[in-house]
């Protein structure tokens, strides 16, 4: 019997075996050649060697056991490959469910060929899903919501996709969640339950309260030069939520924001707003910088999130609703503000790119020189002219795309002129936002919060 045929007899996967039996189509070079050690066989793909040449067992060894948390229930591995991955997993965690995605058919049926699997494809914890397209990777990441997983994503299998494959995107943002979370874990911990001593209120009992009415966003990108003014003739009308860093901003114009959103657990985030007397009501996530919190003058309002554990238990124990954190203060401050039921949301600040040279409006406290033009990705602009931007603001980006397009009851606009396109959301002049504005009646939002608050 050949060792296909065997691996395909041991699956019991109905659904698997019926994909396995479909022509791949996929358009890749594999290639599988022995390791220069053990003579294992190892595995090219376009170009990329997925293994060691040397030893691809202890390769897997090496990055599975870096990658091991007790704390997860269960663990979801890119790329099968020749399964080394897999194995190393099930013999250390062999109780724990494995969920393994795999873009390529033909790498699939290859490692079917090449070695026998059977006792990883026949284990009772091994789940295996081969992605047709982008929406069932989506339904996956749904699913995975109910688990605390731990995401196993070695680099070599990300290189080896086209820069073109929507998945690679996916991942390089899962990747610097992980990478984030992991470096600033215990920082994140020490905030964490610091900021519960601290909190007035949470931020979800103002979810649903603010229908019909328009709100604005403001970030700290090099457009807001252009555009903070404005914010004098817009305050009475719409509710002006400003990130951290845009504060000094707008403080400088001598402009309140209605409330002020921070997300960072760093130091620097109280470094932003010190000495600035900011007393409108701070959002804070429930991880940011404690020292931020408990210095605030004013209003001490907690956002909890998903994909924080911590903050997931203690909003299920106190019936409190969470937060989508997009990995940034202002997808953060996006989520919070869709949620609080503003009818239209305008961004200022927004560019997601760099203009002039620079990455942040000239009295922003995140203000960055871009030095070199070297490893910046060209996107198009509001303008349409071509910009230049960061892996880490187009992974942003997407992340507004992709919020936009699940929010079909509320109106979008973009004031960066110079800032990258985010579809969903068209650009709209500043002067146009005024000219709108005067036909809005005004509304006192700081009253309206203040007896919110009361209520509880």
């Amino acid at each position: 019997m050949s060792l296909f045929k065997k691996n395909m007899n041991s699956i019991k996967n109905g659904q698997l075996k019926k994909q396995l039996l479909k022509s791949a189509n996929d358009k890749i070079e594999i290639s599988i050649q022995e390791s220069k050690i053990n003579g294992l066989p190892t595995l090219i793909l376009n170009g990329q060697y997925l293994y060691s040449q040397y030893n691809p067992m202890r390769d897997a060894e090496t990055f599975i056991k870096s990658q091991l948390d007790p704390n997860v229930n269960v663990y979801c591995l890119f790329g099968f490959g020749l399964g080394y991955h897999v194995k190393v997993l099930l013999e250390n965690e062999p109780n724990k469910r494995v969920f393994v995605i795999e873009p390529y058919l033909t790498c699939f049926k290859a490692a079917l060929e090449t070695l026998d699997l059977t006792d990883i494809l026949s284990h009772p914890n091994v789940n295996i899903y081969f992605l047709e397209d982008i929406s069932k990777l989506n339904n996956l990441l749904n699913e995975l919501l109910e688990y605390k997983v731990k995401w196993l994503i070695p680099n070599p299998f990300v290189k080896a996709l086209p820069n073109n494959n929507p998945l690679k995107q996916i991942l390089e943002e899962i990747k610097i969640k992980e990478m984030s979370f992991h470096r600033f874990s215990s920082l994140m911990e020490k905030n964490f339950w610091n900021n519960l001593n601290y909190m007035d209120i949470t931020v979800d009992k103002l979810f649903d309260l603010f229908k019909g009415k328009k709100a604005v966003l403001v970030s700290s990108g090099p457009s807001l030069d252009k555009t903070v003014d404005a914010l004098k003739e817009l305050r009475k009308k719409y509710f002006i939520l400003a990130v951290g860093s845009a504060y000094k901003v707008l403080k400088t114009k001598g402009i309140e924001p209605h409330a002020v959103v921070i997300s960072d657990p760093q130091n620097e985030v109280y470094r932003q707003l010190e000495g600035l007397d900011l007393s409108k009501p701070l959002i804070y996530l429930s991880t940011a910088c404690y020292q931020a919190v408990r210095h605030h003058k004013g209003l001490k309002i907690a956002a909890f999130q998903k994909g924080y554990p911590k903050a997931e238990m203690y909003a299920k124990q106190n019936g409190c609703q969470l937060v989508d954190t997009g990995g940034s203060v202002a997808t953060t401050a996006f989520d919070i503000l869709i949620k609080m039921g503003f009818s239209e949301i305008v961004l200022l600040g927004q560019d997601l790119a760099y203009s002039k040279n620079r990455s942040h409006a000239l009295h922003s406290t995140s203000g960055v020189e871009v030095v070199s033009n070297e490893n910046l990705l060209s996107v198009l602009a509001n303008d349409g002219t071509m910009v230049k931007t960061t892996t880490i603001l187009s992974i942003y980006r997407r992340w507004f795309e992709r919020k936009v397009a699940e929010t079909k009851h509320v109106i979008f606009k973009n004031t960066a002129e110079k800032g990258a396109v985010i579809q969903g959301v068209p650009f709209a002049h500043i002067s146009e936002i005024i000219s709108e504005s005067e036909h809005l009646t005004e509304c006192n939002f700081s009253e309206k919060i203040n007896q919110i608050i009361n209520q509880y």
